[in-house]
């Protein structure tokens, strides 16, 4: 009970995902789409009502809103509200020309629209306009198979309900999955330079510890990177050009970690490079870290803190005990990164402190 209430609290997902699309250059891309279906969807219902098989009036109204939808979607991207109504009111408009048809099977064909309409709501908006948009849905189902029924083929009206009522719980329940992986990806990266970013770093580095920790004894090491004099840099060229500095060195870092360990940016000039292996061995990557950044064209350095620790099976699967050790590793690599800060600059430390 306590995971539905989670669930039918979530909050709409319009604003944030259209975002998340423009972020991607997808958004342009998802709205001709849109456009597309809806046109798709009123050129079939215009069909349907000069077809014999469902001829009536109601049908033209319906296809001619959505024709009216579709060039909307062409010209712009509808707002929050603008959406809401859009797909209460293809839910409307589907019913009526499902329930209206003059024959019962054309009716329940009609239905289908409605898996298309349930992935939008699902991915775009909250649960309550969801259960509402499958619940005019199902309901319709019901009515045509009734329909068809009581017409005399009850085989034909089990089946196809049981066949678009089943697309019509799945759909949307991967369109949530969908949206909620593309939530966890967003709120886990750095949108500049796309590596992960605090919470995405602690996120995998448990991943990371739990997975060391199956195998018996093992270590986590914290490579923390600080950027030298990088304020000036902002400060007398400007952030358009401090922002290509962070893309140069997080581009030199992945190139340097590979898929060996974990790379993050969590802070204006501030990275986190993560391995399970022993900071004496990180030690050699440390050093490779620092050289790659120094070489880079903007001759900027960086100041680098090693730390570590051991990890036991005690911890495997104790989320507050590895959140701890985390937290730990960070902050002591944290403190070495300013020794060598304070040193100087474009050096490394290793943390005597053990977490």
């Amino acid at each position: 009970m306590k995971q539905f209430r989670r669930w039918w609290r979530q909050p709409d997902r319009h604003d944030w995902l259209s975002e998340y699309l423009a972020s991607r250059r997808l958004l342009s891309v998802f709205r001709v789409s849109m456009a597309v279906i809806l046109a798709v969807l009123a050129v079939a219902t215009a069909l349907v009502s000069i077809s014999p098989a469902g001829r009536q009036g109601g049908a033209l109204v319906v296809a001619v809103g959505f024709a009216g939808l579709a060039v909307f979607y062409a010209v712009r991207w509808p707002s929050r509200v603008q959406s809401a109504v859009f797909s209460i009111a293809g839910s409307v408009g589907i019913a009526v020309v499902a329930a209206t048809t003059a024959e019962p099977q054309a009716g329940l064909l009609t239905c289908w629209a409605f898996v298309g309409l349930a992935a939008y709501v699902a991915s775009f908006h909250n649960p309550r306009l969801l259960v509402l948009n499958v619940g005019v849905a199902l309901g319709t189902l019901v009515a045509c198979a009734v329909r068809v029924g009581v017409s005399g083929d009850v085989p034909l009206a089990v089946a196809t309900m049981l066949l678009a009522g089943g697309g019509l719980m799945t759909v949307p329940v991967g369109g949530q999955i969908l949206v909620r992986l593309l939530w966890n990806d967003a709120v886990s990266t750095d949108p500049l330079t796309g590596l992960a970013n605090r919470r995405g770093f602690r996120r995998s580095a448990h991943v990371l510890i739990s997975e060391a920790a199956r195998t018996g004894a093992a270590s986590f090491s914290v490579v923390m990177i600080d950027l030298d004099g990088f304020k000036r840099i902002n400060d007398t060229q400007g952030h358009a050009v401090g922002d290509r500095v962070i893309v140069e060195v997080a581009t030199r870092i992945r190139e340097v970690v590979g898929s060996s360990g974990l790379a993050a940016r969590v802070g204006g000039e501030e990275f986190l490079v993560a391995q399970a292996t022993p900071p004496r061995e990180v030690e050699m990557l440390a050093r490779r870290l620092c050289s790659a950044i120094a070489a880079s064209p903007w001759g900027i350095t960086a100041s680098l803190g090693i730390a570590g620790a051991t990890v036991s099976g005690a911890v495997d699967g104790a989320t507050a005990d590895i959140r701890t050790l985390v937290e730990a590793v960070i902050a002591n690599a944290d403190m070495a990164m300013y020794e060598a800060k304070r040193a100087g600059g474009n050096q490394i430390r290793q943390s005597a402190a053990a977490a």
